[in-house]
């Protein structure tokens, strides 16, 4: 299987720099770790990453950041990328953010900062597993339809010749 993409979003760059160490340390082997920071900039990114081919599977986002916050970002995000993972990392985000992010960013995990690695590491590996198993359901299912619409179409014509 090709890599994945993980997009990490966060305007402290000292943040960002210790996140994808971190992620690339258990992830780099399976993924390319992306960073961003600010969420305009995350945008353009996950643009070109799935121009080229790329499959978005992580998004990691910090909430307070200058311009477009982390749940206005997931939210805006959410509409192209619905089955992406998306996780909020923040120190201040209140549960107000949480719960906008949940209800219109498709938000899959809320992580207070300092985060617990480990923790987090477990999280993403579980979500993952849920978010390829829904990619490969979602490609049998459009070969299922595929199959039923040309069987359909072999048997209208079978009809067709015995009507004859």
């Amino acid at each position: 299987m090709e890599k994945g993409y993980f997009v990490c979003v966060d305007d402290e760059i000292s943040v960002l720099e210790t996140l994808r160490e971190q992620l690339r340390e258990n992830f780099g082997h399976s993924h390319e770790i992306e960073v961003a920071t600010s969420a305009e900039e995350a945008t353009e990114l996950i643009r070109e990453i799935e121009g080229s081919g790329g499959l978005i599977e992580v998004i990691i986002t910090d909430q307070v950041m200058p311009g477009m916050k982390g749940d206005a970002f997931l939210e805006s995000i959410h509409k192209d990328y619905p089955d992406a993972i998306k996780i909020l990392l923040t120190g201040q985000a209140g549960l107000d953010n949480a719960i906008h992010a949940i209800n219109y960013g498709g938000l899959n995990r809320y992580v207070e900062k300092p985060w617990n690695m480990e923790s987090l590491k477990r999280d993403i590996e579980e979500l993952i597993v849920r978010f390829r198993q829904n990619i490969e359901n979602q490609r049998l299912l459009n070969n299922l339809e595929s199959r039923v619409a040309s069987l359909e179409s072999e048997n209208e014509s079978l009809r067709s010749k015995a009507q004859e």
